[in-house]
């Protein structure tokens, strides 16, 4: 925390913005003193296009000690045993397979997280505070919206924060001097408080555009910002807050603003194919539709900020296939190709046979068929939402966006937040809709049996999308096998858990303590900030 003070400075540089693509383009303006920023209209452009590049959106791009390895977006997944790191060449991994669960062995990847989410708070509480300063510069409608940005990029790296570490420091102003930097924590339940705050704030006024995500430059919007708080409102509802019914309720609620909103919708929503043009291609191959509601942005070709999941899409088997005329298929960029995100089997052969989204070349695939006619099987299946064929055959990192929000989670939120409080029938709409655009039939179930469904449905929905740590440490559930291909999934107690991979490719019961669902507070932080000394998160050793 020592370096907030200089983080703006290190991201504001950035380009103005005109559509999704322009907004990708670096343009870096000359450096300025503080006292020589917010002057032009270029200024807070140039601040708030910073506020997209670090901070939470970085996670995408945050490797564990560099090179190939899982991305932060992966860490969680990887702790939970459901998703295996195949390249194994990090004391992370190597530490989450043996239930290492030791500040040592984590705090590497928890400085990571900690800093990120720091560096995007500073950058947000620059906009908040100095945006408003500009009038003359700024007509109001630009400020209003400018600030309402900020607000949403700040709620966002709090509720990081917030999930990953539990009580944090709270900082609401930038840093200007070096004083009065040592903060205590803040309890979890006051952090959320705060998120909520921002978050009504900017989605009760029209400071924020009711568009899509692409209909409005790759901006924040409105259901953007409605979208944030009813995933805020989920998690506060379960541990290790335990707000119970009550935000449950304010979830479905706000999940529903979204719905009636009237501006996303489920790509094919009446049923999807199953080939190259289904809903779930379009998803990753397009930048148009209506069904995502953020997404982080990737353009390589024209502006060289490329998305590096595809080299992490299949296993190291497929860099020595051949095609016809005896030419490699693949030339990744880095000469590397390995699954650093490869689901468990029982993730895999759980989706029922109907469903759409367990077919080939849907989520996953195991045949590819070359340019020459020559067909090959991967050892293990691929992750098809990241594998960008252009650019493992051209050595560049790929196009495609990687979904953030998507409609359907809003409508799996909707769903469970109703099921939770009694509204079972109204719930079971919502959650229909998913399953029908899968190809599945109605869920008819009540009770236990209905939540059940809804988490299933979430990791059906979601298996690339790293939701599942989340919903982990918000239910203490784990998800068990309920028989290959039944389409169904058993969430028990994590405490007594068959836990996958514990190491890679053996289930262990029990494996994972409640309190490795929270990181360890990095060591740096509790040196440099005395007000952290001696409050390090329970059970860490």
């Amino acid at each position: 925390m020592k370096k907030l003070k200089y983080i703006f400075m290190l991201g504001a540089l950035m380009a103005t913005l005109t559509s999704c693509n322009d907004f990708l383009e670096e343009k870096p303006l000359d450096e300025k003193t503080a006292d020589q920023f917010w002057k032009t209209a270029e200024d807070a452009e140039s601040a708030v296009s910073a506020l997209y590049f670090g901070g939470v959106p970085y996670l995408n791009n945050t490797d564990v000690d560099g090179g190939w390895t899982p991305k932060a977006t992966m860490w969680g997944g990887i702790m939970s045993g459901l998703y295996i790191d195949k390249r194994k060449d990090r004391t992370f991994t190597t530490a989450s397979e043996g239930c290492t669960f030791t500040v040592e062995a984590f705090d590497s990847p928890a400085m990571k997280l900690w800093h990120e989410f720091y560096k995007g708070i500073s950058r947000a509480n620059f906009v908040i505070a100095n945006i408003p300063k500009m009038e003359g510069v700024l007509s109001q409608e630009i400020m209003d919206n400018y600030v309402a940005q900020g607000k949403f990029f700040r709620a966002y790296a709090y509720f990081y924060l917030v999930k990953e570490f539990g009580d944090v420091p709270y900082i609401a102003d930038p840093y200007m001097s070096p004083e009065n930097m040592a903060v205590p924590r803040t309890p979890s339940a006051e952090v959320y408080a705060k998120i909520e705050k921002d978050l009504l704030d900017i989605t009760s006024g029209n400071a924020l555009p009711n568009k899509t995500f692409y209909n409005n430059g790759c901006r924040v919007t409105k259901p953007m910002a409605q979208s944030l708080l009813a995933q805020v409102y989920l998690q506060w509802a379960g541990a290790p807050v335990n707000g119970g019914n009550e935000y449950y309720q304010k979830a479905a609620d706000m999940a529903k603003q979204v719905i009636t909103g009237g501006v996303h919708h489920l790509e094919q929503a009446g049923g999807s194919t199953d080939d190259l043009n289904s809903a779930f291609n379009v998803i990753k191959t397009t930048k148009s539709s209506s069904e995502i509601i953020y997404a982080k942005e990737y353009n390589n070709t024209d502006f060289n900020v490329g998305n590096s999941y595809g080299c992490r899409s299949i296993g190291a088997d497929a860099f020595q296939w051949k095609d016809a005329n005896n030419k490699g298929v693949f030339h990744p960029g880095g000469d590397v190709l390995y699954n650093a995100y490869l689901p468990c089997d029982m993730i895999l052969e759980s989706y029922a046979p109907a469903d759409i989204r367990g077919h080939e070349k849907q989520f996953f695939f195991k045949e590819y068929t070359d340019e020459t006619g020559m067909s090959h099987t991967l050892n293990n299946w691929g992750c098809w939402m990241w594998f960008d064929e252009a650019g493992l055959k051209n050595g560049k990192d790929g196009d495609y966006n990687v979904p953030t929000i998507r409609y359907s989670e809003i409508l799996l939120i909707a769903a469970e937040g109703l099921a939770r409080t009694g509204n079972e029938a109204e719930a079971k709409l919502y959650l229909n809709q998913v399953r029908k655009r899968a190809g599945l039939a109605d869920v008819t179930a009540t009770g236990n049996d209905l939540i059940q469904a809804i988490l299933t449905e979430r990791l059906h929905e979601f298996p690339l999308e790293f939701k599942v740590w989340d919903d982990i440490r918000r239910t203490h559930l784990y998800p068990e096998a309920a028989g290959v291909h039944s389409g169904n999934l058993n969430w028990v107690a994590l405490s007594s858990a068959r836990i996958q991979n514990k190491p890679d490719g053996v289930i262990k019961q029990g494996a994972i303590p409640e309190y490795a669902l929270l990181w360890p507070i990095p060591l740096d932080e509790m040196q440099r900030n005395p007000e952290l000394q001696g409050h390090q998160n329970p059970g860490w050793q």
